[in-house]
């Protein structure tokens, strides 16, 4: 009877310790407070927390929380009921057979390699291998004390995942501690810069020690992702994310895991870099899905900042129309900036206003705290009389929360970075084809024959903005991105303002980014008369190398890999009456030293041009021996150039975002009102290019 009782025991208890764990690492940290205790899933991106359990069975608080990778349960200490426990993806409290437990209590735990450590200050430093527990759920495991020397005071400790040491910031000074689990002991590293009651602490994947407060919920970084460089400047602690504040607390994570939740959503920012963007820079970012955000349309989730070319408008929906600069933003003088909020919130704001690279100058953060409204909020912007005239960035951010930075996590809202333009006092201002939208210039490169007249040899979106200053064009902002590039040949692309020479651009002001970085030279084609800008050369070394051809087969989704902005300034006594409107002249052209097609020259490189229909070309082209091929019916002396005989041009501007027709899907089949526009010169079928005029099936669908 006693053997039966025992045996039913055993069964019962190994069917309980038999929980199902967890089925992966996950990504998600874990914070286990009050009593009896709660379990929260904590984004650590974001700070966000979500209740998972707030029954585990027990009557007690669990502390001295860690993640067993061997096994993937999560091991503690009831600190009410004094005894080891294990939970596992259900959390539930199990109890652990353990002799040898002291008559105190453990607030500070971790687990490695299938061993559980606690801590406690004044007692000592201890250890329970937990192996036994693989083959018999029932056995009895042993508390062993690998010191009594225990000096720090701390509230949570974490094991490094690719170097295996321990790591502990003491929560009175912020001194930081790597401690000794062989025969104990500590060895002070340097001081983290914060101090506070740190209850719960994190590693992640890449080395990073997160530190979460418990007075405020601010959670800290600190660097130690190169443990063979750790110096006083390096783990400085930095602000992170804001979460809630806690107490009675502890928190696990599997710190093999990457830090973005599997499940979250996020809305990351997409500047240059230098302004702290992606994740690994400690980015802005927001939880999203909570109801605040900027614009009319909600933002979608990214797994990291976007940078150039990328941005939320390219790549996701179109949810960057929360801000809107009413007037110019001119030097000295104050300006008006729409914003449109979901719901009543808090706004802050940065400006680059010296061009810099970063928002972190005196008097850049433009807007603090701002309150906001539900719908348009109307708000006066002071320019600096010292700010630098050109393209800069600017970000905004909405929130629920105060206090946010322009970097770090932010548990609810949206953030958006917008590029401006600084003028002069009495500036004016002029877009193509608006302020925020782009143009599509599309090029058949088969000139002088039209081949498969895809029409997606060469797709570029731009936009123009000039500036207009006592009369004249003072300067003008291209800003561009190679859309898809489905050609045989390589190509060059530039833009040409034709009716302006090279002597009138001001070179020491003039300058050419591509994908955020300023280059060493603008572009400026140093052998031309003609104020020409070259971008590329060869555009086909951006085009990814998932698919033959870049982004014109629906089934191949690469992303942008080329943006370009070209920032020019004329001189002060250069006339710029006579050049042409926006958006200039943008063509393409041979790559030097490489084949393009039959019937021309070999490797005619930049003396073949392909411009817009009736565009002359510039002063490189070939007009000796290249007119009069193929189909082309270009005569100069009637100003007719690029179109066939039937009309059809070799290059489109459209002034909108325009789909383009699939790799060998001929114009006409894709959008069949095009042809009948060509015939009548342009005067019928005037919205020809509209989405809903296009034939199914046969245009480009980006899915970015």
């Amino acid at each position: 009877m006693t053997r039966f009782i025992l045996s039913l025991t055993t069964i019962l208890f190994s069917s309980h310790a038999l929980s199902t764990p967890f089925d992966t690492c996950p990504s998600k940290a874990y914070l286990f407070q009050s009593r009896p205790v709660q379990v929260y899933g904590v984004n650590l991106v974001t700070g966000t927390t979500t209740l998972l359990q707030d029954d585990t069975g027990t009557n007690g608080n669990v502390n001295a929380v860690g993640f067993d990778y061997e096994d993937r349960y999560i091991y503690g200490y009831d600190t009410t009921n004094m005894q080891v426990v294990r939970l596992g993806q259900d959390f539930q409290v199990q109890t652990l057979n353990v002799t040898g437990l002291p008559s105190h209590t453990f607030y500070v735990g971790d687990v490695y390699e299938h061993v559980m450590y606690f801590y406690r200050k004044g007692k000592g430093l201890f250890k329970i291998d937990l192996a036994p527990l693989d083959t018999d759920p029932t056995a009895t495991l042993a508390l062993e004390q690998i010191t009594a020397t225990s000096s720090v005071s701390l509230t949570d400790f974490a094991f490094h995942p690719s170097n295996g040491k321990l790591y502990g910031v003491d929560n009175g000074s912020g001194n930081l501690y790597e401690f000794n689990t062989d025969v104990g002991g500590e060895t002070l590293l340097g001081n983290v810069g914060v101090t506070g009651t740190f209850g719960a602490g994190y590693f992640d994947v890449d080395g990073y020690y997160y530190i979460s407060r418990n007075s405020d919920g601010h959670i800290f970084r600190i660097d130690l992702s190169d443990p063979d460089n750790i110096t006083d400047e390096a783990i400085a602690a930095q602000i992170f994310a804001y979460g809630p504040a806690s107490g009675q607390n502890d928190g696990a994570r599997c710190a093999n895991a990457p830090v973005i939740d599997e499940d979250s959503t996020i809305d990351f920012g997409d500047a240059p870099d230098s302004y702290l963007t992606r994740l690994s820079s400690n980015g802005p970012r927001h939880g999203i899905g909570s109801g605040f955000y900027l614009g009319l349309v909600s933002p979608d989730g990214e797994g990291d900042g976007l940078l150039p070319p990328l941005d939320d408008n390219k790549a996701g929906s179109q949810d960057e129309d929360g801000v809107g600069f009413v007037t110019a933003i001119e030097a000295g003088m104050n300006a008006l900036v729409a914003v449109q909020a979901s719901t009543t919130g808090y706004l802050s704001a940065w400006i680059d206003w010296n061009k810099d690279g970063d928002f972190a100058d005196s008097g850049e953060k433009v807007f603090s705290d701002q309150q906001l409204t539900a719908g348009t909020n109307t708000l006066t912007l002071s320019v600096p009389n010292d700010a630098t005239q050109g393209s800069t960035w600017s970000r905004f951010r909405f929130s629920d929360q105060t206090g946010i930075d322009y970097f770090g996590g932010a548990q609810t809202g949206e953030v958006e970075d917008h590029q401006l333009l600084i003028t002069k006092d009495g500036a004016a201002v002029r877009h193509y084809p608006s302020e925020s939208g782009y143009a599509t210039v599309a090029f058949e490169d088969n000139w002088p024959h039209t081949a498969d007249y895809d029409m997606n040899d060469v797709v570029i979106r731009y936009r123009v903005t000039e500036t207009i200053q006592d009369g004249r064009i003072a300067r003008s902002v291209i800003e561009g991105y190679l859309s898809a590039y489905g050609a045989d040949y390589r190509n060059g692309f530039a833009i040409r303002l034709a009716g302006l020479n090279r002597t009138d651009i001001d070179t020491t002001l003039t300058t050419q980014s591509q994908n955020g970085i300023v280059l060493a030279d603008s572009g400026l084609e140093s052998d031309s008369n003609e104020a020409i800008f070259i971008i590329s050369e060869d555009l086909s070394q951006f085009t990814g190398s998932s698919c033959e051809f870049y982004r014109t087969q629906q089934h191949c989704q690469d992303g942008l890999t080329l943006s370009f902005e070209i920032d020019i300034t004329t001189n002060d006594d250069a006339d710029t009456s006579g050049l042409m409107a926006m958006p200039y002249d943008p063509f393409i052209f041979a790559t030097p030293g490489y084949y393009h097609g039959e019937s021309l020259p070999l490797h005619p490189g930049r003396t073949l041009e392909i411009h817009l229909a009736d565009q002359s070309p510039t002063e490189k082209f070939d007009d000796q021996n290249l007119y009069g091929l193929g189909v082309d019916s270009s005569d100069a002396a009637q100003g007719r150039y690029f179109k066939t005989s039937d009309n059809l041009p070799w290059a489109l501007l459209i002034p909108h975002d325009w789909k383009w027709p699939r790799e060998k899907v001929d114009l006409v089949n894709a959008y069949p009102e095009f042809a009948e526009y060509a015939e009548s010169s342009g005067s019928k079928k005037q919205d020809w290019y509209l989405e809903e005029k296009a034939t199914n099936n046969k245009y480009y669908q980006p899915q970015e």
